[in-house]
């Protein structure tokens, strides 16, 4: 029998970081740099598979969990990893476990060879597990290309859980673990260990709180790959559960204990202000949930619609109101069709929605088959969101059936008159597995560029780089390549330009703490919270074409890291991350 010794859980850099790498600027920028990020979300499906696996003893106490987790540490070289974090004297066997959304693909598939040369170097064995969103939509592509050994589909604890089954009982490794959508919602069924996150060289002086409530979504919208990665139903988790993950999390020290804080910048000033006299007893407490090491207060439901059922939803409130903790969540605008529900989430603690708007345009809407969206009530329904005093993130499609140039003022003046707190924006893309990527295949309108180009150092069934929200991919109908790829750059530029900001602010000039609170955190979310927005400010002097509806010459188009592509993709070759 096969011993495990190390189990690393890699998550690599997406395309944009590795090809067009923003060096972060200014003060935030630097500090950032010098003694690493203030918060920020390292993911939460390692932990689930992780406290699944060592709860059920699929993993012993003895084997050693590392994490690499290449978007906060960087590209760390794997000759490193094993001399840093790796334990090589463990066990006979060591397990990659490498997760992916399609974007990051190339990069997963880099870093996987790359930790295959490194251990042969050593002499020790390992096998190369790929999970995540891609893997569900393509499972076969890694084994097949040769850059993984296996890939985990389905719900990703039980598939795992059977792969490191086969190893230990020195059984072959299938190229595809399945395993059905059907098992979360007894209590006490999976375990979350945030505690991995510990291991990270350069973590966060604080985590962002996470949970979920449900896997899968209510709807079956035409270009989401939700039921691939979650499934095609929806099963609720124990809300007894989610509260208790909700607090195993949090700030871990308090007034009486801040003088064991550790050394650094934030700890430093956060102590200081702790023990200062007025300030420390009356805001002392405020200040170590905001800034204190360890979790944040606020936590965040990494569910893909949070709001599939009132009765449900309804229980899930009732849960978390008594922890008194503000929380986020993404779900289906049409919760504001029941303002008690909408009350009740803001009582147990909503202050913020990230809401799928998509389109201002209803025959868009209507050709992704997401029934939950109206446009002739939308204005409504966000204003319902508003004065229940929950912020809004309205999340946008651009390149629909149904599109024309005009779309984007269109949606500007929507944003506007609404007042959208935060907004994120995406280039229609036709993500594999989805009817999207079906009809694309099925009638041959892939631009070029979206096929893998042969100077590609990995191969790859398309270029996945490029499909990250921000490229157009595929041949729209209303307008061309060139109105649709330079009209998402000037929506973007608008809408989080100075001007747009101040624009979306709902709050009296007098409010000062809420102006300033609206403009930090759209600029915290254009220029560090979304890569994709930061490119296209950073394109501050390209003009967008053909906004009046007139024709444009297609033989050019350039993206974004990236030279001009004539007729064929041609992109520079790859970096390593």
């Amino acid at each position: 029998m096969a011993t495990i010794g190390n189990v690393i859980c890699l998550t690599p850099r997406d395309s944009y970081v590795v090809d067009e790498p923003i060096r972060k600027k200014g003060l935030l920028g630097r500090l950032e740099r010098s003694i690493g990020p203030f918060v920020r979300s390292p993911g939460i499906g390692f932990p689930y598979l992780i406290g699944f696996l060592r709860k059920n003893g699929v993993l012993p106490g003895t084997t050693r969990i590392v994490v690499q987790h290449d978007k906060i540490e960087g590209p760390t070289p794997f000759e490193e990893i094993l001399r840093d974090k790796v334990d090589l004297g463990r066990g006979d066997h060591d397990v990659l476990f490498v997760t992916a959304y399609t974007n990051s693909a190339r990069e997963a598939y880099r870093r996987a060879r790359e930790a295959r040369a490194a251990y042969a170097a050593a002499g020790k064995r390992l096998t190369v597990v790929f999970g995540g969103s891609h893997a569900s939509a393509m499972p076969d592509e890694g084994t097949r290309h040769g850059h993984i050994d296996a890939a985990v589909t389905g719900e990703g604890e039980w598939a795992a859980t059977a792969l490191l089954n086969d190893i230990k009982e020195d059984r072959p490794v299938q190229p595809v673990y399945r395993a059905a959508f059907d098992r979360i919602r007894e209590r006490g069924t999976l375990a979350l260990d945030m505690g991995i996150w510990d291991g990270l060289t350069n973590r966060p002086h604080q985590i962002l709180s996470s949970t979920t409530f449900a896997r899968g979504c209510k709807l079956d919208c035409h270009f989401c790959a939700v039921f691939l990665t979650n499934g095609p139903t929806v099963r609720n988790r124990d809300v007894a559960d989610v509260a208790d993950e909700v607090l195993s999390q949090g700030p871990r020290y308090t007034r009486e204990t801040i003088d064991r804080i550790g050394p650094g910048v934030y700890n430093t000033f956060l102590r200081t202000m702790v023990k200062m006299p007025v300030i420390g007893p009356r805001y002392g407490d405020r200040l170590i949930s905001l800034i204190g090491p360890g979790y944040s207060e606020k936590f965040f439901f990494w569910d893909d619609n949070l709001y599939n059922a009132a009765g449900s939803f309804r229980a899930l409130c009732e849960a978390i109101r008594p922890l008194g903790r503000p929380w986020a969540a993404e779900l289906t605008i049409d919760l504001a069709e029941k303002p008690e529900l909408l009350k009740l989430a803001r009582e147990s603690g909503c202050t913020d929605l990230f809401l799928g708007i998509e389109s201002v345009s209803q025959a868009a809407i209507d050709g992704l088959d997401k029934w939950s969206n109206d446009t002739q009530s939308m204005n409504e329904m966000v204003k319902r969101v508003h004065d229940a005093g929950i912020n809004v993130m309205g999340a946008f499609v651009f390149g629909l059936d149904g599109d024309d140039p005009s779309c984007f003022d269109r949606t500007l003046e929507f944003i506007y008159e609404t007042g959208i707190d935060f907004l994120v924006a995406n280039i229609i893309q036709p993500y594999p597995g989805t009817g999207t990527f079906k009809d694309a295949v099925a009638g041959n309108v892939f631009l070029p560029w979206a096929h893998c180009p042969p100077s590609s150092d990995v191969a790859m069934d398309y270029n996945w780089p490029l499909f990250d929200g921000a490229h157009v991919l595929i041949r729209p109908k209303g307008m061309t390549v060139d109105q649709l790829q330079e009209g998402y750059y000037y929506f973007l530029r608008e809408a989080y330009s100075l001007t747009g900001i101040l624009r979306r602010y709902r709050g009296q000039a007098h409010e000062l703490h809420r102006a300033a609170s609206h403009l930090m955190r759209n600029y915290m979310v254009s220029r560090y919270g979304m890569i994709k927005t930061a490119h296209a400010i950073k394109r501050k002097g390209a003009k967008p074409v053909g906004m009046a509806g007139a024709a444009t010459d297609e033989k050019v188009l350039v993206a974004p890291g990236f030279p001009a592509l004539r007729g064929v993709a041609d992109p520079r070759a790859p970096e390593p991350l």
